[in-house]
């Protein structure tokens, strides 16, 4: 439980800190305590815990997701490029906000009650929705607006959910034996509301808007925190149900749904931060691919870490690029000219999410591929490995762009706050995994299953 009481003691200490103190000391206190956050998840690594009469779970799978949304924490908050303060906006709440999500989406990853998942998807949602609009602008209110209105259906459906589970099994606890119409009824609802925060086809519509309309730092946190809190509620529940019959058929076609829609998608967009978008979503449902072997938690776990390191890189990038208005494709011209560690750091992350060796992003779409073949869903496999190809083409599009496009005007662009910090880590994290995948993989094989 050290996890959680620090992540809950960070969230009231900025939150308290924030009106009486600089910005400056807020942030500083926010990354301090996430990294408390992190040796504390160290020296409990591998710890099986339950606690509050079973609402609280915290097991290899719950510790490798956190592992995941405080990396995409920490490089939203070094990445910031002090862009609120640069705009004049008020920043302490963006600390104070993104400290509470972590909590919401540890809390959400680290039980197998329906009742306390519910708890932490409103205590992650919340904050976001305040984030989304955090600009003060009109694209920034109409983000936030629509993220809040689709957040509020998704959650109507997850709770209906859990009614009429606990309705026919007599349990808010996942893994109940149940049967029959009602079940199955419940199962689709929550699996709905679920696939709604993971950004998965046909439930992704919200995606590119509100990533675009949000503030850069606050879509990097979108992209990565959020998504790992809401893949460790989905596989739990995919998990605890099985894939047999239907779910099977219908898990299947919404993750090809979803890797060949987002990267369809992405092909035609203008705007670096939507390609981006559609790109997660064609993530989503690679990480997805896991779910149909028989142990997908440490391959999910990897995968998910990859990916918040290399495409929070890619938005730790646009984040020094967007004046406010997003970031089109064509401003990425003579990136590299302009600012030799942005350009690097373009490089690193589109090739990563490109799934190219030897970066981090290679080895999470092998393990994932690899699960679902020992699964033999050699179909399934394929098909996400050809809409991975297609990929390919807008991720180079982009990289193209930044190498050997010629831009109208260059200037040198120079780095502020704690971005250099920012971009170096993750460079270094994409490389140093890609090359020694086991550093992290080893730890996260002690789970075993996500939920016996």
């Amino acid at each position: 439980m050290t996890t959680l009481i620090i992540l809950f003691v960070v969230a009231l200490l900025t939150t308290f800190v924030g009106f009486f103190a600089p910005a400056a000391t807020t942030k500083k206190l926010t990354l301090l305590g996430m990294l408390a956050a992190l040796v504390g998840l160290a020296f409990t690594w591998g710890d099986n815990v339950s606690a509050f009469s079973g609402l609280y779970r915290y097991d290899v799978f719950s510790q490798g997701v956190t592992l995941a949304m405080i990396v995409g924490a920490l490089l939203a908050l070094l990445a910031d490029c002090d862009f609120f303060e640069r705009k004049g906006w008020p920043a302490f709440e963006y600390y104070a906000l993104i400290s509470f999500a972590v909590f919401g989406g540890h809390v959400m990853a680290s039980t197998t009650h329906l009742g306390a998942m519910i708890v932490g998807l409103e205590i992650l949602s919340i904050p976001l929705y305040a984030l989304a609009a955090s600009s003060r602008e009109e694209r920034g209110y109409e983000a936030s607006l629509k993220y809040f209105l689709l957040g509020a259906v998704s959650a109507a459906f997850f709770l209906y959910g859990i009614a009429l589970y606990f309705g026919s099994t007599g349990s808010f606890t996942l893994g109940a034996e149940g049967k029959g119409l009602i079940f199955n009824a419940a199962v689709l609802m929550m699996l709905a509301g679920l696939a709604f925060k993971s950004a998965l086809a046909p439930f992704h519509w919200w995606t590119p808007d509100v990533y675009q309309g949000s503030p850069t730092p606050v879509t990097l946190f979108m992209a990565t925190a959020v998504k790992a809190a809401a893949f460790a509620a989905l596989a739990r529940l995919v998990v605890s149900v099985g894939l047999g019959g239907p779910w099977f058929y219908a898990l299947a076609a919404i993750v090809l749904l979803t890797v060949f829609w987002g990267n369809l998608a992405a092909l035609v967009q203008g705007e670096a931060k939507r390609v981006l978008a559609y790109s997660s979503v064609a993530h989503a449902g690679y990480i997805a691919v896991a779910l149909f072997g028989p142990n997908p938690a440490p391959s999910m776990g990897f995968y998910l870490l990859a990916y918040a390191l290399s495409t929070g890189l890619a938005f730790a990038v646009l984040a020094e690029l967007d004046d406010g208005k997003g970031v089109p494709i064509s401003e990425l011209a003579g990136l590299w000219a302009r600012s030799p560690l942005l350009g690097l750091g373009w490089l690193t992350a589109l090739l990563s999410l490109a799934g190219l060796p030897p970066l981090v992003g290679f080895w999470g779409k092998y393990l994932v591929f690899v699960e679902a073949a020992k699964g033999h869903q050699y179909l399934i496999v394929a098909l996400a490995l050809f809409a991975a190809v297609i990929a390919a083409y807008y991720y180079l599009k982009l990289l193209a762009v930044a190498l050997f496009g010629k831009a109208e005007k260059v200037k040198p662009l120079k780095l502020a706050g704690s971005a250099p910090v920012g971009l170096a880590l993750g460079i270094f994290l994409v490389v140093l995994l890609g090359v020694l995948p086991g550093l992290t993989y080893k730890l996260l094989t002690l789970a075993s299953a996500v939920v016996k």
